[in-house]
């Protein structure tokens, strides 16, 4: 038993090193490398074996809890920075997707996933939680398991599932969605790794922050049955 715990904690160390190895190479320039993050992220989050999870992290920390992402909260007139006007009466509702965008000068494009600090989630269900409602409905399970499985990271799947074909489409801002959804989570990954790991892994050069960059948002318009409905979803989940 020491033996496989001794093992399994030496392939966790290896896959944080190969997603920081990866995450290197993003902020180099080589974005590709966003396939190959969504294979160590599935590894270590939601993999699975006979239907059962076996998930490296998971196994390896059964009882790690960690930050869970900002709540998708719907408003009748802010979300965030973004505003939009309606008499407090109407019938739309506007909600802040918890990532953001960040462009810096020489075109490096990276997202991060937005997080309360102090509210913790137990690690198996971390990754059913919503990432975004658009450009459709995804968890940070279905990002991982549509990119790993069917889209390039361990496989290529001609009959893409509609998750992924919604990811494969240009966002807003200038990315695909699954590029830049996976370098969120594997951005946040590799931070827990290197304090679970004590390393200290790449960087985004301190110069391209104090040169101007741009900080982007999403946030979604809804009716306020299809908001309403939402909310009342994961009010169960």
């Amino acid at each position: 038993m020491d033996d496989l715990k001794s093992y399994l904690k030496g392939e966790l160390r290896e896959s944080f090193k190969v997603i920081d190895s990866c995450l290197s190479c993003i902020y180099a320039g080589e974005t590709h490398m966003y396939k190959a993050l969504a294979c160590q992220l599935r590894l270590l989050l939601c993999d699975t074996r006979n239907r059962k999870d076996n998930s490296l992290l998971i196994n390896v920390h059964p009882n790690l809890e960690i930050s869970g992402l900002k709540p998708i909260n719907w408003s009748v007139r802010k979300a965030g920075a973004i505003s939009r006007y309606q008499p407090q009466d109407g019938t739309n509702r506007i909600a802040q997707m918890p990532f953001e965008v960040t462009q810096f000068i020489n075109g490096l494009t990276i997202a991060d996933l937005l997080v309360e600090e102090l509210r913790l989630v137990p690690i198996s269900l971390w990754s059913e939680q919503y990432v975004t409602y658009s450009p459709t409905e995804l968890t940070i399970k279905e990002i991982i398991r549509s990119v790993a499985d069917k889209g390039g990271g361990a496989h290529v799947d001609p009959s893409m599932s509609l998750s992924l074909r919604y990811m494969r489409k240009n966002s807003i801002f200038g990315k695909t969605y699954a590029e830049l959804l996976i370098i969120a989570v594997a951005r946040f990954i590799h931070f827990l790794g290197q304090k679970l790991c004590n390393y200290e892994g790449c960087k985004i050069p301190k110069e391209l922050f104090q040169q101007g960059h741009l900080k982007m948002n999403l946030a979604v318009a809804a009716h306020r049955d299809w908001a309403e409905a939402r909310s009342y979803r994961l009010s169960k989940d």
